[in-house]
């Protein structure tokens, strides 16, 4: 028969025991469940300028505010970290005009919004219409992307969705305005300067899933909801694995 003093002993032994398997639960918690490091770490309301035509402003998507949006907004979810979206999209703008046209616009929205980050995404068909030199494409986007640097923003450039122009009136210019866009950021080697290649992305998607881009456009020039939605998820993806 045990005795009362044993029976005391056994309890006061578990007691022990119990509370240093909760302290050593605590810390595994403490060390699995790591805090998202760099600027969005210690930053609290992150404002990110969006600049664009069309397809960045979310034209056909019924049910969201296109790509970009739907890519920030998951992104604040798995961060939780507040964004303060600014959308200056410009509809039927391309860069060229941006940098002319519309550069004091684009100033002044740096100037007095300060922004974190800038994203810039255009959708290149209008600049395959027209068939802007090459050369002087990549020229604006640089100075573009300069000016937003010396106010202090992370630039994030990011090809657009595919479209149905993107397999057949533009099929051949297209997706050179897109290398030429990947080759101006691996050329400056910025840190503060972030490719998001959606364009690729969603091509190479398609085609693992033995799909056409029928199922996600909503006409000739820019994707539906459907489509909108699947940028918006490689963006995310890309943006998670990239933005410090």
């Amino acid at each position: 028969m045990v005795s009362f003093k044993e029976e005391v002993k056994k309890r006061k032994w578990r007691f022990v025991i119990v509370f240093l398997l909760l302290i050593v639960a605590i810390w595994l918690l403490q060390v699995l469940i790591k805090p998202q490091s760099g600027a969005l770490q210690n930053a609290k309301t992150q404002k990110v300028l969006v600049i664009g035509g069309s397809v960045a402003h979310g034209w056909k998507d019924t049910t969201g505010k296109g790509y970009i949006a739907r890519a920030i907004q998951s992104l604040s979810k798995a961060t939780k970290i507040p964004f303060q979206y600014i959308d200056r999209t410009i509809v039927g703008a391309n860069s060229t005009q941006l940098a002319t046209l519309y550069k004091n616009l684009y100033l002044g929205w740096l100037r007095d919004f300060k922004p974190n980050y800038v994203v810039i995404s255009w959708g290149l068909l209008n600049d395959c219409l027209p068939k802007t030199p090459y050369s002087t494409f990549v020229f604006h986007l640089k100075q573009e992307i300069d000016e937003a640097l010396q106010v202090g923003s992370t630039v994030i450039i990011a090809t657009p969705p595919v479209t149905k122009a993107t397999y057949t009136q533009f099929k051949k210019t297209e997706p050179v305005y897109a290398e030429k866009e990947i080759q101006l950021v691996n050329s400056m080697n910025n840190r503060h300067v972030i490719l998001a290649d959606v364009f690729d992305q969603m091509r190479a998607y398609l085609t693992a899933h033995h799909q056409t881009y029928v199922p996600y456009m909503g006409d000739g020039w820019h994707p539906n909801s459907a489509g909108h939605r699947l940028a918006g998820q490689l963006l995310y993806q890309d943006l998670l694995k990239k933005v410090e």
